[in-house]
């Protein structure tokens, strides 16, 4: 017997069998749970990206440690390099 010929029975049985009623409210039922289903996913998408941003929030306050005074380098740039531009050189003030 071959794929055919058991599909075509199988499709026999299937068309004398009597349709079934769906119970009321079966509908109503289905797309609710739809619905439940689609609330789910959206909230595992809000804490999957909730997590993602806290992950890159915290990596970023790590990468930002600050070197204590006594380690930390003098200035690159030379207008800042010198004491001419603090407040008693710009005055003119002798200390």
């Amino acid at each position: 017997m071959d794929q055919e010929t058991r599909l075509k029975q199988a499709l026999e049985a299937l068309r004398g069998s009597p349709a079934r009623e769906l119970p009321d409210g079966f509908m109503d039922g289905v797309w609710a749970r739809a619905g439940q289903l689609g609330e789910a996913a959206d909230a595992r998408r809000r804490m999957a990206l909730f997590a993602v941003i806290f992950a890159i929030g915290m990596g970023a306050g790590f990468g930002t440690i600050h070197l204590p005074a006594d380690r930390a380098g003098g200035s690159s740039y030379e207008v800042f390099a010198g004491d001419n531009l603090s407040p008693a050189a710009l005055l003119h003030v002798q200390s």
